[in-house]
């Protein structure tokens, strides 16, 4: 089993997830050992065709990595396993470097054989304790000592772990302090001490949370000090290390578990599929392994991957559902694909956070009365379509590949409350991302249709299959718009120009009248009947001509009406003045 804070995992430099891009990316050799820069790569996504219209995929794209070598250079790659990031990311233009840190070992059974003695340990961590209460030292540091010094006593941690933690702490201070409150990147590793102060200062920072949270201040101090600003949610890795790192501005480079096993996931299906890419699976399980380092012991019944920033106005630690069922789905496929049992034995250490509550588990009531798994174990009330979907599915496919009856269990609880929240997600002519909230982006609404097929594909419900259906029309049909114009109307009074229109759309109005356009507008409208208003001012025919472009999917779709003729007639004032002349 990999230890995240090995010499393997940093004897290299940091590896940046930039924006995905073609193959044509920057190579250069290095001018000296501390200043390493290379050009940012530029993105290409993929797309998957449907009824001839290419409509972009949620797991489509691919993502450029740049891969320091131990003899210098640098290499571009393409990543096919790597998730798309958010947005398009510019990459530090100068990787930081990343020496050897001592590699302490932190296997359980390793550390309790190699701890000091009890008694040792004991007046050791007094004499720590008290040299503390003298010192300035600020509240949240010595919190954090306090914990380390505690994890060592009891035996969780060796004395060469404990004095590797101290140094990273130390160390990350130091920049910090060098670095400054004005910058960003000062700002953002001070965001990470302060992260991990306030988890001692709470009582949060235990044995088993020590690796994940050190392994990340680590990274952030060797990365801000010299690396330039990625761009936000740009992927980032470590040289010798599968995990999947994120940037979030004002929080730092934090561990992204989704990513993460979404990556695994892309892995092992490149074993099992025909496909272009091939298999690589020692790739695959030094992830796995690599990830059960830095499991957190969330609770006596269960262990988690942990997010480890504020989001959204969550407090970390924080856990999602759709990320654990997706780590369930990449354990049990790599042990079916590899024979190791002890892959499964792991992830069932998993389940728990499907029986417990927020904010320990993600276990909750949905809007249907139900059982509902939550994205954010912070956010109790807050029901995301497409997260829901995957936890489902995630629960489903590790019950049918281990059998386990536990599962099986916790997706029988849930299936039912799927199925009764996926209708209200429609608008009629789009997908809502979450419950009574906004609409979903054009990536979201087609991740939750690719999720919803996959349901189907697994005979969930005929429901997914319905909506999976439906979200496809949506994404590729043009917008429809039908008048519902008087065919009379006197000048001098206010005319609705009345239209069905099938989807969110800014829609162009023309009035013409002898080849000459008396009138144009343009104006978004959403779904369903509408009307644009207009006074004539003199009798004769007008031909009305409506025409939408749809604003859901990115691509524009247009659509048109067929012309239809008004007779607009003299008003009665009109008349009243012409009788007058006439007398």
């Amino acid at each position: 089993m990999r230890n995240p804070l090995s010499t393997a995992l940093f004897e290299d430099d940091v590896t940046t997830g930039l924006a995905p891009g073609p193959e044509r990316c920057a190579q250069r050799g290095v001018k000296n050992a501390a200043r390493w820069r290379f050009r940012a790569a530029s993105w290409a996504a993929a797309a998957v065709a449907a009824l001839g219209v290419a409509v972009p995929s949620a797991a489509s794209a691919r993502a450029a990595v740049l891969v320091a070598t131990p003899d210098g250079r640098l290499i571009a790659r393409e990543d096919p396993f790597a998730p798309p990031p958010r947005g398009v990311a510019q990459a530090p233009r100068t990787l930081p470097s990343l020496p050897p840190p001592g590699a302490p070992e932190l296997d359980a059974r390793a550390v309790a054989a190699a701890a000091p003695s009890g008694r040792r340990a004991r007046a050791a961590a007094k004499k720590e304790a008290q040299r503390h209460r003298r010192s300035r030292t600020p509240a949240g540091v010595r919190a954090v000592l306090s914990a380390l010094a505690r994890a060592r006593e009891r035996g969780h941690i060796d004395s060469a772990t404990y004095r590797s933690y101290r140094d990273i702490l130390a160390r990350a201070r130091t920049m910090a302090r060098r670095l400054g409150a004005r910058g960003v990147r000062g700002r953002e590793l001070a965001a990470v001490l302060r992260s991990v102060e306030a988890l001692a200062l709470r009582g949060r920072l235990i044995p088993s949370r020590l690796a994940i949270t050190f392994l990340e201040l680590r990274l952030n101090e060797r990365f801000w000090r010299t690396a330039r600003i990625p761009a936000a949610r740009a992927w980032i890795e470590v040289a010798g290390s599968e995990l999947l790192f994120a940037y979030f501005p004002g929080q730092g480079v934090r561990f992204h578990p989704l990513g993460t096993f979404k990556r695994a996931n892309a892995m092992h299906a490149a074993c099992v599929r025909p496909a272009a890419t091939p298999c690589e699976q020692e790739r695959l399980l030094a992830l796995l392994d690599e990830a059960r380092t830095v499991a957190v012991r969330r609770s006596r019944r269960f262990r988690a991957f942990e997010y480890m920033f504020a989001f959204g106005g969550g407090r970390p630690p924080w856990i999602s559902a759709m990320a654990t069922a997706t780590a369930l789905q990449a354990y049990a496929r790599t042990a079916q694909l590899t024979g190791r049992d002890d892959l499964v034995r792991f992830a069932r250490s998993l389940l728990g956070a499907f029986a417990a509550r927020p904010p320990l588990g993600v276990r909750t009531t949905g809007p249907r009365g139900g059982v509902h798994y939550l994205q954010y174990s912070f956010a109790p009330r807050l029901f995301i379509f497409n997260a829901f979907t995957q936890a489902v599915i995630g629960l489903h496919d590790f019950a049918q590949l281990t059998a386990d009856k536990t599962a099986r269990a916790r997706f029988d609880e849930a299936r039912g409350e799927l199925a009764a929240e996926i209708p209200a997600s429609d608008l009629g002519d789009w997908s809502l991302y979450s419950w009574r909230g906004r609409a979903s982006t054009p990536s979201y609404h087609e991740l939750l249709r690719e999720l919803l097929a996959a349901a189907c594909t697994r005979r969930l419900g005929a429901v997914f299959c319905d909506y999976a259906e439906r979200y496809r029309a949506y994404q590729t049909e043009p917008p429809r718009i039908e008048p519902l114009v008087a065919a009379t109307a006197r000048s001098g009074r206010p005319l609705r120009i009345r239209f069905r229109l099938s989807k969110l759309s800014v829609v162009e109005l023309r009035v013409v009248r002898d080849g000459r356009t008396v009138l144009r507008r343009l104006a978004t409208f959403a779904r369903g009947t509408r009307a644009f208003s207009w006074r004539p001012t003199r009798p004769g025919k007008y031909r009305i001509e409506l025409a939408a472009k749809e604003l859901r999917t990115g691509r524009a779709l247009r659509g048109r009406a067929d012309p239809v003729t008004v007779q607009v007639i003299a008003g009665d004032d009109e008349r009243g003045d012409r009788a007058a002349l006439d007398g």
